[in-house]
Parts: C-alpha cells; structure tokens; sequence
C-alpha cells in the first residue's frame, strides 16, 4: 500500500485536477461524502445521533462543511462550530450550501469554551475538521489549545478528518497539542503521520477513502513509499528435489561471556524459518547452550576473539551463506572486532547484517562500508539509540526519521532496518512502513531474532529487501500471537514463526 507526504498529496490532486478533468470542489465533495459513508459502517445509521462537526478556516474545514450537509439528509441533529471565516474559495462554497440546507452554524470566539463542552459532551459523535494535513506549525493560540482537550476530555467519539488535527502529516510529532481520535477517515492513501508514533497513537482506526485521486496505475513511477501488508510478501521457494545445501547457511557470528543467549536467539529463529545450515562462531558457554536447545546447530568455539579464525571459518563458505554479525558480541577486544568486522565487509562477498554490538563497533568508523564491493548486500538493522551512534545525531533526531535513513542507505549503498514500534525499511530508493507487532516485543532478544529470520530468508534466495519486509511483517504477526496467547518472552515468538509464516 502506497504512503504519500503532505506535499505527495497535493500533487497528486494537483494531478487529479489537470490531468483527469476533477475540481478541488468535486474532491472536497467526495472526501466529505466517503467519510459520512465511513461513519456509518463503523458506527450504523445516522438518524438517531447527535452530531458536532468542528471546522476550521482551511480546507479540512471545508470537508466537515460537506459532512455536515450530507448528515442533513440523515438527521437534523447536526450542528457546526466554526473557527474563523473559511479562507479558501472551496471552502466558503460548502459553508454557504450547508447554511442553505438549513445548517446551524456556530463561531467557536462567540460560543466560548464552556457552552462549546456542553455541545461536546452532548453528542454521540464529534467530527474534527479543523487543521488537516497541511499544519506545519506549532499550535499555540490557547483558545485552540483549550477546544482539543475539551475534544479529548468530552467527548463520546471523534472522528478525525484526514489526520487528527495538531498532528505533523510526514513526522507524526504532536504540534502542541492534538486530537485524539477514535477513528480517522483519510483520503487517497496513509499518510507517514498516521504511522509513526506518537501520531499512530491518535488516530484510532484508520480508514481510507478513495476520492478519485490517480491510483498507481497511473503513477506507479511516483511512489517510492510503501506500507507494507501481508499481501504480495515473498517467501522461499522449497522444491521437493532441494537438499540442505539448497537452502542456503547462515554464520552466526557473536556472543560472550555477559550474553550468552544472544546468538543462540538469532539461531534457533534461523532454524525455525527454514535455513539449510546454521553455525555460530562465538565462546564455548555460547556453544554450550546452543546444543542443549539444538544439537543440529554447527559451532565453533572461538574463546578468543580473532580474525584469524573467522576467517578461517568463513572464507570458504558456499555463495548461499549469508553472515550475521554482532547479536551479544560486546564491544570488549575492539580493535580485533573492528578487524573482523573490516574483513567480513570488504574481503567477503556474501551478504553481511550487521547487528547490535556490531553496529556499535561500526559507528567507531562508518566510513568502512565504503569500501565494500558494489554489488555486495550489507543489512543494518539499529534501533533507535545504535543509529543514533552510527549517525551521530540525537536518539530524538534519528527516531522515525525515515528520510534520514533513506539518505544513509543511500550515501553507504546499504539496507537500513531501523527497528522501532513502527520500524523503517529503506534501501535509499524505496522505503517501507512496518506496522504488524506490539509491546511483546520490546524485550531483550527481539533483535538477535530479527536478524536470524533476515538472515535466514536471505540465504533460501530471496532477494535482500524482499527477505527484509517479509521478516520484519512475520516477526511482529508472531509477537501478536504470543501476545494473544498470554506469553512473554522473546524465546516464545519463535515458536510462532511458522504459524506466523502462514498469514502471508
């Protein structure tokens, strides 16, 4: 599903406008009409409810002038509050119909705070149209302030128009204050604010509302954002002919004496997806465990850190390995671990994820990734606070930044997974929305899965990004699963892999 900015949007119905004969008017018409149609399969008819619709002086007001008429022809408890003349010509036009459909219409400076809390309170549902997906700006006149938390605080029901408004379209950051909505109608397609927290957290349900905009197929070349869904992910092919070796190996490599279990996540979670062979090179304790969970697992005990012996271990390794470095690996031995890492970027050539600790000893000298093969597939899956080290910019700069992950991936030619509640995946020319997921998986050991099953899908074939949208949408339909379930622990999600496998 395609994710549009603010400005996206306008040119698309800048588009709509010139290239297919539609009116800003007729587009207005057919958002306010698509969201009283929404209304009404979320919430059943509308004869018997009260309704307050919001409007503000732009054109998101100019909507609720158009849901407000087309409630009329339903019932005639309907009542508007107005913020300000309209200030777009569409806008008066609508604002002029509604009043000669007989609407009621009241000024917000007029009505004041406490008459407009009794309205509020009165109605079964209040619809926000005031400040769409244009706001850019800090609200900070306190009149406005006052009406969104008495909307929060008083009300039954909002519905939201476009985006709940005091909510940044492209950033989702709360612009002073914001609407909680209980269900959001907006139009075309999401929007990045309707998906990074903490705007996620606002809108309720999200519904979406085909209004006439051109689709992909008219400007499939456009669009370089995507939500991503459970439909036309890819799995691996698995031939009934195939052998072990067909199914590609993954090298595991990591762990220490402080986290032993790290590696062995990563591990079992590439097994469980249908990795060919697994090895880990990590200490003996890691070893140790790793065998008592699953004898299958090929490990090499590496008791002292060393390059040497990596490379022995990796260097003849088939073109169907894919290496996993860095779950539970420390950052003690730094200079022999940034000499592993140095080999494992620019002398191997099979596909490298970089992760957790790894990242960390990367950030120390970014600029080695510039030395790989042009052709050659590094993955790096940091959170929040590991790109924030590699970036060297604030964990509040880097958080939901999906354009500044776009630039890295695209100034080191690599695959950034940058793992959060919604986690971004980007390789510089197309990026991806992951939503599927919750709280069950911010535990430790969440990532050292996540870059098991990446790895894994990698080396059955898939092409890297596809491996990687196909992995982060199954790890969080399993953290769902467990979720339901009543369990809690990382080792849990992997036990739902497949089943988790089989919604796609």
């Amino acid at each position: 599903m395609v994710v549009v900015t603010s400005q996206e949007m306008r040119e698309l119905e800048k588009c709509a406008i010139e290239k297919f004969e539609m009116t800003e008017e007729i587009l207005m018409e057919r958002a306010g009409i698509s969201t009283v149609q929404a209304i009404w399969n979320e919430y059943g008819s509308l004869s018997e409810k009260n309704f307050v619709v919001i409007c503000g002086p732009g054109n998101n007001g100019g909507d609720g002038y158009v849901i407000a008429r087309d409630i009329l022809n339903y019932t005639e408890a309907v009542r508007v509050i107005t913020l300000g003349e309209p200030k777009t010509e569409v806008s008066k036009i609508n604002r002029n119909r509604f009043l000669k459909h007989g609407g009621i219409i009241y000024k917000y400076e007029e009505l004041g705070l406490e008459k407009t809390i009794e309205m509020i309170s009165s109605a079964d549902i209040v619809i926000d149209a005031i400040f769409g997906t244009g706001l850019k700006r800090e609200i900070t006149d306190e009149s406005i302030a006052n009406l969104i938390e008495a909307i929060n605080i008083y009300s039954n029901c909002v519905v939201s128009v476009d985006i709940p408004s005091g909510i940044d379209t492209d950033t989702g950051e709360i612009l002073g204050s914001a609407v909680q909505a209980t269900m959001t109608v907006t139009f075309g397609f999401p929007k990045p604010g309707h998906l990074l927290f903490p705007g996620r957290d606002l809108i309720g349900k999200l519904k979406i509302a085909k209004i006439g905009i051109p689709s992909q197929t008219f400007l499939s070349e456009s669009f370089k954002r995507f939500l991503i869904t459970g439909e036309n992910l890819k799995k691996p092919l698995r031939p009934r002919w195939a052998h072990k070796k067909s199914f590609g190996e993954v090298i595991i490599i990591g762990g220490s004496k402080q986290y032993i279990g790290a590696p062995v996540l990563s591990a079992l979670a590439a097994q469980k997806t249908g990795a060919g062979m697994v090895k880990i090179i990590g200490p003996s304790e890691v070893c140790d465990i790793a065998l008592s969970y699953d004898p299958s697992l090929i490990c090499y005990r590496m008791d002292s850190v060393s390059k040497d012996f990596v490379s022995s271990v990796v260097k003849n390794c088939s073109e169907n390995s894919v290496i996993v470095v860095g779950p539970g690996w420390g950052q003690d031995n730094f200079d022999e671990k940034i000499n592993i890492l140095s080999f494992i970027i620019t002398e191997i050539q099979n596909p490298v994820i970089i992760d957790a600790d790894a990242l960390n000893i990367l950030s120390s000298n970014v600029d080695i990734l510039k030395q790989k093969e042009i052709t050659k597939s590094i993955l790096l899956t940091p959170h929040p606070g590991e790109f924030s080290r590699i970036t060297k910019l604030s964990t509040k700069e880097v958080k939901g930044n999906y354009t500044l992950a776009e630039r890295f991936s695209e100034e080191y030619q690599v695959i950034t997974v940058l793992k959060d509640a919604t986690t971004i995946v980007t390789d510089g020319n197309t990026t991806f929305f992951n939503i599927s997921g919750n709280t069950s998986l911010a535990k430790a050991g969440s990532g050292d899965i996540l870059s098991g099953i990446i790895g894994s899908l990698i080396s059955q074939h898939l092409d890297p990004l596809e491996a990687v949208k196909t992995s982060v949408y199954i790890f969080g339909i399993a953290g769902e699963m467990i979720q339901a379930e009543g369990f809690n622990s990382s080792y849990d999600v992997i036990s739902k892999l497949p089943e988790a496998f089989s919604k796609i």
